[in-house]
């Protein structure tokens, strides 16, 4: 089946997370500077949800169309109920494009409400364009759906060439597979920073001294062992009594909400530590720039945090696999290997060493660059994928 040669192309963008929203919104503002698109967003997952803040607040701020809502009422994250989200998805977004059908979808990573909207799309023969494919992170099943989206998806925007080529590795068409470098670029070079100075007013703390962001998800494929981990880094972090800690809440991945709480508890009884649940675009990037380190197992600390040229602790194997720039030290899960990476992280010689890394991700024109190819590649989708066997 090929798509009817269109003049505007309506695109709804899949968001799930205060992440995944911010990266997207540079290819909406691209789509929307064009008037061959019409973009607009579907939003599902944490941003319907109170527990992890509600943060369509964000979106409904910067004044995108939202098209729809697929509300999956994320109460716990036991595997049972991920499962039991994943299939709400997969209804509330079938739903959603048999009402207000697009031309085609754009997804990034490897979520489960992402997955859930690939399958949606994919079985009611819709265009999937995906970003952040070829990528891998071996400790959480997000490696499992981002592949599984790649596969499901008909247009792929990698951030590198490494990433190109596992896709192609994986059976894609070469002509189908775009390096076009990471996105989040586009939105460091958009958005204005702020300073340390309003930083340490605005989230009450002290950035003067010694800093870090720390945002630490759940291992999902090392079951049960996400708590007892978390406290490993607790331990270290005491150990660091100097460190000044901003941070972030968990995803809602299995065990998040027990994650959460923890975090919650420690927060309250750490001199100069802040729970910020969501910062949003702006507030986040502005952190990343003015903080010494980033701290956990986040993939923002392998993307974002090396375009500033400062530290990443990379703890343990959620993250093992991915291309990892010369700023990011990895380190075990337990607590004396991360106070070492800290001091390390913090020492004058490996700051000195960030500050000559180049950053492998390209140089922030990614959004554009997809536009262009969009354009050409909408005018005639062939939904029938063939697989391309590599020599």
């Amino acid at each position: 089946m090929k798509n009817n040669i269109k003049s505007k192309f309506t695109v709804d963008i899949i968001s799930g997370s205060r992440a995944d929203f911010g990266l997207l919104q540079p290819a909406y503002l691209a789509m929307q500077a064009d008037k061959s698109f019409q973009p607009r967003f579907v939003i599902t997952g944490a941003h319907l949800e109170k527990a992890f803040g509600n943060t369509i607040q964000f979106i409904e701020k910067e004044k995108c169309e939202i098209a729809g809502k697929v509300k999956l009422n994320i109460k716990q994250t036991d595997p049972t109920s991920i499962n039991t989200y994943i299939a709400r998805a997969v209804e509330g977004f079938s739903k959603q494009f048999a009402s207000n059908r697009p031309d085609a979808i754009l997804v990034l990573g490897d979520r489960y409400e992402i997955f859930a909207a690939a399958i949606a799309a994919y079985v009611m023969q819709i265009p999937i364009m995906h970003i952040h494919g070829g990528e891998t992170s071996a400790g959480a099943f997000d490696e499992g759906f981002r592949h599984s989206i790649s596969k499901l998806s008909h247009l792929h925007f990698v951030t590198c060439e490494e990433h190109k080529q596992r896709l192609i590795a994986m059976g894609e068409q070469p002509k189908r597979v775009f390096n076009v470098g990471a996105i989040a670029v586009d939105n460091i070079k958009r958005v204005k920073l702020f300073d340390k100075k309003f930083l340490s007013r605005e989230l009450q703390i002290d950035l003067t001294q010694a800093s870090a962001l720390l945002t630490y998800h759940p291992v999902t494929l090392e079951p049960r062992t996400s708590l007892q981990q978390l406290k490993q880094l607790f331990d270290a972090l005491n150990k660091v009594p100097e460190l000044s800690v901003i941070f972030n809440t968990s995803n809602a991945d299995t065990d998040g909400d027990i994650l959460n709480h923890a975090i919650h508890e420690f927060v309250n009884n750490r001199p100069n530590t802040v729970l910020v649940p969501s910062l949003g675009t702006q507030r986040f990037l502005s952190v990343l720039a003015n903080v010494d380190l980033m701290i956990g197992n986040s993939s923002a600390g392998l993307i974002e945090m090396p375009y500033f040229k400062h530290p990443t602790i990379n703890i343990g194997d959620r993250q093992k696999g991915r291309m990892k720039p010369s700023t990011v030290i990895d380190c075990a899960n337990d607590t004396n290997s991360i106070v070492r990476a800290i001091r390390k992280g913090l020492s004058k010689e490996f700051t000195k060493e960030c500050k000559k890394s180049k950053y492998p991700f390209g140089k922030g024109n990614t959004a554009n660059e997809m536009v262009k190819i969009m354009k050409r590649a909408l005018v005639k989708v062939d939904l029938k994928k063939v697989f391309f066997d590599k020599k």
